[in-house]
């Protein structure tokens, strides 16, 4: 089935399958086009297979397709990963905020309230804010540099915010 002369009319793509490139997936159109063929062959110069292969691809196209595949690998499943964590609520859709995001909102911002690291972030979030660093109440800000706790930041946030 795997011949020059088959490979020059179905041939769609192949690449390296392990990190020793050692094996090649060919992937193939059937008699009729109407579904994909993967098909494994070793890398071997001496193998019929192969040098059928090399008269659609060359070793270096094989390498670049290699490449291309594994980024694109890659790259699903990131988005994989990363539609898992939005579902499960672990990070947030700037687009579309849930109703479950609320209670770790509160957590945060009232749990823990002496944690050094987090007065810090939010600190530097808050700071963040065009509305507070461009405000004229410097007398605020300097209260909210000082402040120890993340219920003190908050406070201070909103009294900088109110008539802004």
């Amino acid at each position: 089935m795997l011949t020059e002369e088959y490979l020059k009319d179905h041939f769609i793509t192949a690449h390296f399958v392990d990190n020793e490139r050692q094996n090649i997936e060919i992937l193939m159109t059937n008699e009729d086009k109407s579904a994909t063929i993967p098909y494994v062959i070793p890398f071997d110069e001496k193998d019929v297979k192969f040098q059928a292969l090399q008269t659609v691809m060359t070793v270096d196209q094989l390498h670049e397709a290699t490449y291309q595949a594994k980024k694109q690998q890659r790259k699903d499943f990131e988005d994989t990963v990363l539609q898992i964590a939005k579902q499960d609520g672990l990070i947030m859709d700037s687009n579309k905020i849930d109703t479950k995001f609320y209670p770790k909102v509160v957590e945060a911002i009232f749990g823990d309230d002496e944690n050094l690291d987090h007065v810090f972030a939010l600190k530097l979030a808050v700071f963040e804010l065009n509305e507070i660093k461009d405000s004229k109440k410097e007398e605020l800000k300097k209260k909210l540099r000082q402040s120890k706790t993340k219920k003190d930041i908050i406070a201070t946030a909103c009294q900088i915010l109110e008539n802004n």
